[in-house]
């Protein structure tokens, strides 16, 4: 859906909202999908949003949930009684039904475990010991499994059995009496496969699993190396306990792939657009008061040239975009390497060689662009030395851009911190100072030798 018809809706239900048009506002909702929903609700007021969501059966209020922001999700929660909690909760799956439970104080947790029935509680309550960002946190209890003695149309009975608690059934997971995993079958060969074959003989022996303490974006990488749509979960001694399908590992890459975005800006990853101006203020000023302590460093450089750049006032016009050149070839360097991070193509076996082939891109590219700046302002009036002083400057800076674009990303990471929040902050830091510092420290040297 474009975001024409996305405001179209929004549009409309405000109006059928401020009417009181009940029939009408459930038979638009009927016909949108949850995540058409959940876009609207993101476009309205807060108290719209409030008011729509009442209109939601259970079962779809569960699937709207799951589409709109965490923020928004806790606002509609919380405007809603335990018992409509508990009907929408008991829709959902035990790791999306997890997820919202975790979130609640223990008093709402245990009133909502109480209410779902005690197989789903159990299971549910299974999940919440594990880390959010875990494989055993993201990982859903309903599957399909079979003990290995069991044959093809056994198999088959058991996924009928189970359909109507579980979708997206695409694989049957095989163990032994002990519940140890020891296959998995794709649901194309079994129903390939004779009734009478055993299960044994037709899965796949050494199956791709994950543990439960491993961390989400090893999950996803998984899948993506593997192609897989569903992958099983096993705890320590290698029973089956879960299974995490592809629409999870989705929401992985999507979350992780934003929260980079947001800390290479120097963001709080809970900022949203529509967010108070008072929150906004709150979520981006503490990373701009670091920022600004930064600047002086760098202005602090530039002081300390005062009476060069007074004696040569083109200085002050030439330095910025020294400096400014080297902000923008380190946020390429960090950005290929945040991104080969994630992808594990960068790690600190390859780091040497990395660090080496980004320090000859910058300086490669500080000759070209050098070269270049220098004949700009030859031809807007600069003599010939301080063409030169120009393209020494950018070349040094973007050869310190390679560097520090390269090495401060992996400094992070082997701190066990993450790379992603480097480039808005330290980076720029690095290269404002190399751009002034050469620049200004080049000329301060020409001066005193009577070049310039």
């Amino acid at each position: 859906m474009n975001a024409n018809k996305k405001t179209d809706h929004a549009e409309e239900v405000k109006r059928l909202l401020e009417r009181k048009n009940e029939p009408a506002l459930t038979g638009l909702l009927e016909e949108l999908h949850a995540a058409d929903i959940g876009r609207v609700l993101g476009a309205l007021e807060e108290a719209d949003a409030i008011e729509l969501f009442k209109y939601l059966s259970p079962e779809l209020a569960s699937e709207v949930l799951l589409e709109v922001d965490e923020r928004l999700r806790k606002t509609l929660i919380s405007h809603i009684s335990p018992e409509e909690l508990t009907l929408v909760v008991d829709e959902m799956e035990t790791d999306d039904a997890a997820d919202i439970i975790s979130k609640l104080t223990l008093d709402e947790a245990k009133q909502i475990l109480d209410g779902i029935g005690e197989k789903d509680a159990q299971a549910v309550q299974r999940l919440l010991v594990y880390p959010e960002d875990t494989a055993g946190g993201k990982m859903q209890a309903e599957l399909v499994s079979i003990v290995e003695g069991s044959t093809v149309q056994e198999t088959i009975e058991e996924i009928r059995r189970k359909s109507k608690d579980i979708e997206n059934i695409t694989h049957v997971f095989v163990t032994d009496s002990a519940g140890v995993l020891t296959g998995v079958v794709s649901l194309n060969r079994l129903i390939l496969s004779s009734p009478d074959t055993r299960i044994k003989d037709i899965s796949e022996a050494e199956p791709v699993k994950v543990t439960t303490d491993l961390d989400q974006e090893e999950v996803a990488k998984i899948f993506q190396k593997f192609d897989l749509v569903a992958i099983p979960v096993v705890d320590k001694n290698g029973r089956l306990v879960g299974r995490i399908t592809i629409d999870d590992v989705v929401d992985v890459v999507e979350e992780e792939i934003f929260e980079d975005f947001y800390k290479m800006a120097g963001l709080n990853v809970e900022e949203r657009v529509l967010d108070g101006p008072v929150r906004s203020i709150w979520m981006r000023l503490p990373w701009l008061l670091v920022n600004l302590g930064t600047a002086f460093l760098a202005a602090s450089v530039v002081k300390a040239f005062q009476g060069t750049i007074e004696k040569l006032i083109i200085l002050a016009v030439l330095m910025p975009i020294v400096a400014g050149m080297g902000g923008n070839a380190a946020t390429q360097t960090i950005t290929v390497g945040v991104r080969g991070m994630a992808l594990g193509e960068l790690s600190m076996k390859n780091a040497k060689w990395v660090v080496l082939k980004e320090a000859l891109v910058g300086l490669a590219n500080g000759f070209i662009t050098g070269i270049a700046a220098a004949g700009i302002a030859y031809f807007f009036g600069a003599n010939v030395m301080i063409g030169l002083l120009l393209f020494i400057g950018m070349t040094a800076n973007l050869l310190v851009a390679g560097l520090s674009g390269a090495l401060i990303p992996l400094a992070l990471k082997w701190l066990k911190y993450d790379p992603a929040i480097s480039s808005s902050i330290f980076v720029t830091t690095c290269t404002d100072i190399g751009g002034f510092f050469t620049f200004l420290g080049l000329a301060a040297v020409f001066l005193r030798m009577g070049i310039l």
